[in-house]
């Protein structure tokens, strides 16, 4: 176990060099005038703009910046905003917002992906399991924009049954409405990933034993038959929760949340090249973290499995 946690630790730091290397070359290359973009159709003096471009090392070669935004980061320096402020202080203000978001969203998807998902193998080829089917491929093809534009006028504006917008003191139940369609294409594939992989179990050796011996249905669907269903189940969630914070752009954007997915968007818009670097460098070390702890799961789910 230990050798093997070493491994992924090293796999870890060459994942997220690799990345941020890509992400920084993709932001430099983007970048056509990010001081004009930050001051909007005003005019900038030469004397502002030569001052900006010093202070913010504008000019350096590409390797040169990169290597000073690495350097900065292995202290624990985010970087600065090209409006001056830290980084850091910008996160630590926008993460609650889409921390909040992001574990409802989870939420959803265990509680309900899971259970439908159970209850549509167990009950395979009856009203509910066509239902189902049919509603998670209609829900994996709809577009995320799509699904949440049309929500919020139907929940938000026409009935009146939710809140259109999340302000910065907005309660749990506003977060309700983004947290489901953040979760959609997650919970439609984790629906269909269950029922397919408990009806694979159920089909194995161990069941037809297990009701040999004169076990319960749902002793040897709960504790048996659901434990290994999950393993597939758990890594394809382990990996969307980094995918549920980056996917928070769009869901963050239609309802004015003001977190992690929203200042993404507003420093590709301003094309804020240490903003895009610096989010992006976390949500790549939450990717990377909930990875390992997936992996480290697997001998909980099944004592089998072994990294030795």
């Amino acid at each position: 176990m230990f050798r093997f946690i070493v491994r992924r630790l090293i796999q870890m730091i060459l994942v997220f060099v690799g990345t941020t290397f890509v992400v920084y070359a993709l932001m430099f290359a983007a970048a056509s005038d990010p001081i004009q973009a930050l001051v909007g159709e005003r005019p900038v003096s030469p004397q502002l703009r030569a001052d900006l471009t010093v202070r913010y090392h504008l000019d350096d070669p590409f390797i040169v910046q990169y290597l000073r935004y690495m350097g900065n980061l292995l202290r624990g320096d985010l970087g600065t905003q090209i409006s001056g402020r830290p980084i850091s202080q910008l996160m630590g203000q926008a993460w609650p917002y889409t921390l909040r978001l992001s574990a409802l969203a989870l939420l959803v998807v265990l509680l309900v992906g899971i259970g439908a998902g159970l209850v549509s193998a167990v009950r395979r080829g009856g009203v509910f399991d066509h239902a189902t089917l049919i509603l998670t491929l209609v829900v994996i093809g709809i577009p995320v924009f799509v699904l949440g534009f049309n929500l919020q006028y139907l929940l938000g504006v026409k009935w009146k049954v939710l809140p259109v917008t999340v302000g910065a003191d907005a309660g749990i139940t506003a977060y309700l409405l983004p947290a489901v369609i953040l979760a959609s294409i997650t919970l439609a594939t984790a629906v269909r990933l269950t029922r397919t992989s408990i009806l694979e179990n159920l089909r194995a050796d161990y069941v037809r034993t297990a009701n040999a011996k004169g076990l319960s249905r749902r002793r040897v669907i709960g504790v048996h038959v659901l434990r290994n269903s999950l393993i597939p189940v758990i890594t394809f969630i382990g990996v969307t929760i980094g995918e549920l914070m980056a996917g928070a752009v769009v869901t963050e954007r239609i309802f004015n949340i003001p977190g992690i997915g929203y200042q993404l968007y507003q420093g590709i818009h301003l094309q804020d090249g240490p903003t895009v670097v610096g989010i992006v460098s976390v949500l790549v070390i939450v990717y990377l973290v909930s990875s390992l702890v997936v992996d480290l799961l697997y001998a909980v789910l099944d004592p089998r499995i072994r990294y030795e």
